[in-house]
């Protein structure tokens, strides 16, 4: 009688654990949707913008940017940070699934599970380091987004250390509410979290120097130390401290 009681409590216990976990899996989803449906009146519309693919002579592809797209753009995240605290712009590399707003906080914990609104929300935002300049002026600019399964967030990062992905996806685009910015992507590298290349009060020739010798791939843009940098930063797998990080120049247009 004993051993039935122990199994039918082992039986309802499983069947209480598969439960919680799909109930848990799908309110995540749920909580991600309710999510997206807040941003949707604030994602910038790119289509304005125009690339011209580089020629052999040069290093990097042109943009083209009507006054009037530059001004619907800026206009566009000035309505996000109106409504959403903390937000400070919007990231989108064409043809991926990265296409999000940015976010800012006086630490770099708060928006690892947190949404735009503040709520929780366990994929989190997308945000740049705390020791940056709000408004990307500084030289060294780091983005923190996770590593998510179903290929969200900056799952699609660790895709560039493939260089043939990397080439077909070279640049992206950078909006804040006062200028339009183009990222031309010349390094992936597969740094520690503990590694000096999160120090963004860094020497820049040194940090270049560093992240050169530390890239996979390495692509020539033409950059120097009077250049504006963005890097984009996932873990590189579930486990370890092991990042993936996918370096471009910012060029304001």
């Amino acid at each position: 009688m004993k051993n039935k009681i122990l199994k039918i409590s082992a039986v309802v216990l499983a069947i209480a654990l598969l439960f919680g976990g799909l109930f848990l899996l799908f309110r995540d989803d749920v909580q991600v949707k309710i999510q997206e449906e807040k941003i949707k009146p604030y994602v910038p519309d790119f289509t304005l913008l125009k690339v011209q693919e580089k020629s052999d002579s040069e290093e990097e592809n042109n943009a083209e940017v009507p006054a009037e797209a530059e001004e619907k753009l800026t206009k566009q995240v000035q309505n996000l940070c109106d409504n959403f605290d903390n937000s400070i712009g919007w990231i989108c590399i064409p043809e991926t699934e990265i296409n999000y707003p940015v976010m800012y906080s006086g630490d770099n914990e708060f928006y690892l599970h947190r949404a735009v609104d503040g709520s929780y929300l366990r994929v989190g935002s997308i945000f740049l380091d705390y020791r940056c300049n709000a408004d990307f002026t500084g030289k060294i600019n780091i983005l923190y987004g996770h590593n998510m399964s179903d290929g969200s967030m900056f799952a699609d990062v660790t895709k560039f250390i493939d260089s043939n992905y990397f080439d077909s996806h070279d640049y992206g685009w950078l909006t804040t509410e006062n200028a339009v910015y183009k990222i031309d992507f010349f390094s992936v590298s597969q740094p520690e979290n503990y590694d000096s290349f999160y120090d963004v009060n860094a020497d820049v020739n040194s940090w270049l120097d560093n992240l050169r010798s530390d890239s996979f791939i390495w692509r020539n843009v033409g950059i120097s130390e009077e250049n504006q940098f963005i890097s984009l930063s996932t873990c590189t797998g579930s486990e370890g401290s092991s990042r993936t990080v996918l370096t471009g120049k910012l060029t304001e247009i």
